[in-house]
């Protein structure tokens, strides 16, 4: 209700009392009547009051609230250029970083590949001299066997020779003619000279698996059946198979556990070479390897073919079936040995060139490399590769 409305209802009801009361009375009331009206105007001047220091706080809020809303957006427009500018120098002396750690890692890298390179060569020297100095040993020896060998094979053979002779004369009235004589054993020279190929041979392959076969075919000319099987874990598996009978084909079909392999097993087991002859019941169980039958005074060997101490593969010959080349057990131990030797100089080379490659692109790349041997698995007979 506004204030004079108020002091005019005030003055009607005032106009009224007057006909009613005193004079005293009238002040009275005219007292409580200022009373009332001055506290009802100081109500409504509190009531202004708090509506005006309401609105004054509202428009005070929403000024602070668009001034910090400008200010917040002022911030936050500098604090994108200053992380825009704090990334980009960021980036760059990362880049920089980057860069640095590449140089010093190539650097790092072509020092210890270089290193390594010539400790590899030195080493690889080294066994290569040493290889050679004890092949020329052992060549030597088992020439020397050889060629006594054949002496005393080559002198039995001429006195039968002579003792054939003179029964032939002197049955030289019988009508029929005597049976010509046995042609005597090929010289001590032919061995020498087979071996000395061999080794050329052997000396000029590039894979382990071409050692292996290369292998197989020179044992084919030396015993009447040549075989090579290689070594995996505790089992044998056939490589190549010679003059058998029916035909191993293929080869990695005979695929036997150590014990069952006969004579080739214990060659295994023992790193040495293993070798008999067959009495007149034949060979014992678990003697003769499964996939050869030894009829009644047939001799066999297994050589084992050793790769950096470990037997890799072990070749095997008898003279079960056509005559064996003269001297062929001492034959095989020569192309075994040197074979090893040979397999032991490419597994050397292989671990040179591995080095000689890119290390950073090796650990970055690669999960490392693996064994020389294993690298020619695709090409083994029966691979699955």
């Amino acid at each position: 209700m506004a204030l004079e409305d108020t002091v005019q209802q005030c003055g009607e009801q005032l106009l009224q009392r007057i006909r009613q009361l005193t004079e005293q009375e009238i002040r009275d009331f005219v007292s409580e009547l200022l009373t009332a009206a001055a506290k009802e105007r100081a109500s409504v001047l509190d009531d202004s009051r708090r509506v005006a220091q309401d609105e004054q706080a509202h428009a005070v809020r929403e000024e602070s609230a668009r001034v910090r809303g400008e200010v917040e957006q002022a911030w936050a427009a500098k604090l994108r250029e200053a992380s825009t500018a704090a990334e980009a120098r960021q980036a760059t002396e990362l880049r920089e970083a980057q860069k640095l750690a590449d140089r010093q890692l190539s650097e790092k890298v072509t020092s210890v590949r270089a290193e390594g390179q010539r400790v590899l060569e030195a080493a690889l020297a080294a066994a290569r001299q040493e290889a050679d100095r004890t092949l020329a040993s052992r060549l030597d020896r088992l020439r020397d066997e050889a060629e006594r060998t054949l002496v005393s094979e080559l002198t039995a053979a001429t006195a039968a020779a002579t003792e054939a002779a003179e029964a032939a004369a002197k049955a030289a009235a019988v009508a029929v003619p005597a049976p010509e004589p046995p042609p005597p054993p090929p010289p001590i020279d032919d061995a020498v000279s087979r071996m000395r190929d061999g080794i050329r041979r052997l000396d000029r392959v590039s894979r382990l698996t071409d050692a292996l076969d290369a292998l197989g075919e020179l044992a084919a000319h030396e015993a009447s059946r040549a075989a090579v099987l290689t070594v995996q874990d505790d089992r044998v598996r056939g490589w190549v198979f010679t003059a058998f009978e029916p035909a191993l084909d293929p080869a990695h079909q005979v695929d036997l556990e150590l014990g069952e392999a006969g004579l080739v097993g214990h060659a295994v087991v023992t790193g040495q070479t293993q070798s008999l002859v067959s009495g007149a019941d034949g060979v014992p169980a678990g003697v003769a390897p499964t996939f050869a039958a030894l009829p009644a005074g047939v001799g066999a060997m297994a050589v084992p073919v050793i790769v950096g101490g470990k037997v890799m593969a072990v070749l095997y010959g008898d003279d079960a079936a056509s005559e064996p080349a003269a001297a062929w057990r001492e034959s095989l131990e020569i192309l075994a040995s040197h074979a090893g030797h040979c397999m032991e100089a490419l597994t050397a080379a292989r671990a040179a060139q591995l080095v000689g490659q890119d290390v950073h692109a090796l650990i970055v790349e690669e999960h490392g490399p693996t064994l020389p041997f294993d690298t020619d698995a695709g090409d083994r007979p029966g691979s699955d590769a």
